[in-house]
């Protein structure tokens, strides 16, 4: 297994940034710009959300305590609760608007 890429400060900080990032875009003067990065965005989180939902069944089907331990990490149930895995017992693939 590879080592761990930033630890958990630095992952908030690269969590923040994007966050930033995203709302900058919605001030593209540009509007098919603005329309076609959010389009992106939006794809992209779709293209992350069915996966993750898809290996986070496979642990509550084989190893239903890992899904525990696995939300102890600051980074994986960041992921989760951006994703809104966090509280559930198995995903729901529709993102809450």
């Amino acid at each position: 297994m590879k080592p761990v890429l930033f630890n958990n400060v630095e992952f908030k900080e690269i969590m923040q940034y994007v966050q930033e990032l995203v709302k900058q875009s919605g001030n593209i003067p540009d509007e098919e710009t603005r329309e076609l990065t959010a389009e992106i965005l939006k794809y992209f989180d779709l293209m992350h959300r069915e996966p993750l939902s898809r290996m986070l069944q496979a642990i509550e089907r084989s190893y239903p305590d890992l899904k525990d331990t696995l939300k102890q990490d600051y980074t994986i149930n960041t992921l989760l609760e951006l994703y809104d895995f966090e509280n559930t017992n198995l995903p729901d693939t529709k993102k809450k608007k």
